[in-house]
């Protein structure tokens, strides 16, 4: 077995894992408030852990320009696809789009890009995770509920930890020895502390969701599941290649290596992300409004158990043309 092969397998085990830990939690006890933990991701984890990885970065608005429209790119794209067997299946709940146009960036893709990317990966894909989440809960909040403004989008609480986030990274004085300064770590500490249980939260309350799923709807789980798993990754390829044709994205070495291997990082952690099945939070905002949960953690499961398949495929082809 290839070092490559290892490390994928290194990669993925841990998160199914935990995921199959959510699922057995499930089934042994189904009393567990589902949205009581959605509130808690929303308003704390989630934010916590964007603010801890993006604070210490620089802010290039060029990978953020990169990152975000990959993101925009991925999910409008998804999105006629949906609506064609949206139609197809005859159902009427706007619900059935969200596990297949929003990506699961947030359980899956943030442990992985960690592993075989490092901590620049790791912010790369949070960074994704940002702009992911954003768009879900405005336009996604939207198709599922019917409404939606601009207040209601300011108050999205990744988008403020984002804005904290690059404020902080910023100010001249985080690195001194004065009492403010020493305020603004032990703050940076707590933050911390808290976003090191957004990824097990999250994958565990994954897991914990697929009990939703009943075999009536397994059909249409089939259906969303394959297209979010090999649609996605085929877009994002297809975007690759368009990004390196326009010369958005350098193709040769002609530049310096660790730059060079920063922007190869950035269109592996797009590939992995389009790659994630449906998220978690996509079955908890159709849960919070009612509108076909039941169909969306058939996707979500299916989507899993057909990720355990082709994320490695995915991630070889990422070794293969992407670092070659």
């Amino acid at each position: 077995m290839s070092h490559e092969m290892l490390l994928v397998i290194k990669a993925i085990v841990p998160s199914f894992a935990i995921a199959f830990i959510g699922y057995l939690l499930g089934r042994w006890d189904n009393s567990v408030h589902q949205k009581t933990v959605s509130n808690l991701i929303y308003y704390l984890f989630s934010p916590c852990l964007i603010f801890s990885s993006l604070h210490k970065r620089a802010f290039d608005i060029r990978e953020f320009t990169i990152i975000g429209g990959a993101v925009l790119f991925l999910i409008v794209a998804m999105f006629p696809i949906a609506a064609y067997f949206r139609k197809r299946a005859g159902i009427a709940e706007k619900g059935y789009y969200l596990p297949i146009i929003f990506m699961s960036t947030g359980t899956l893709s943030l442990p992985i890009s960690l592993l075989l990317y490092g901590s620049e990966g790791l912010a790369k894909a949070v960074m994704f995770h940002m702009v992911n989440i954003l768009i879900m809960y405005s336009f996604g909040g939207y198709l599922v509920s019917g409404s939606a403004s601009l207040l209601q989008i300011l108050k999205i609480p990744a988008l403020s930890a984002t804005v904290i986030a690059i404020a902080d990274s910023q100010l001249p004085f985080t690195n001194g020895s004065g009492p403010l300064s020493q305020f603004l770590i032990m703050f940076e500490k707590i933050v911390e502390v808290i976003g090191f249980g957004a990824i097990p939260l999250l994958i565990l309350s994954f897991g914990y969701s697929l009990n939703g799923s009943k075999m009536s709807d397994m059909k249409d789980g089939i259906t969303g599941g394959v297209l979010k798993i090999v649609g996605g990754p085929l877009l994002a390829f297809l975007l690759i290649y368009v990004l390196r044709t326009t010369g958005i994205v350098p193709v040769d070495g002609g530049m310096d290596v660790l730059k060079l291997l920063d922007v190869r990082t950035t269109e592996a952690v797009i590939i992995l992300n389009a790659a994630m099945p449906g998220p978690i939070m996509a079955y908890l905002l159709n849960v919070k409004f009612d509108n076909c949960p039941e169909k969306a953690a058939a996707m979500l499961t299916m989507g899993t158990l057909g990720g355990i398949v082709t994320i490695p495929i995915v991630l070889q082809l990422i070794n293969m043309f992407i670092f070659k």
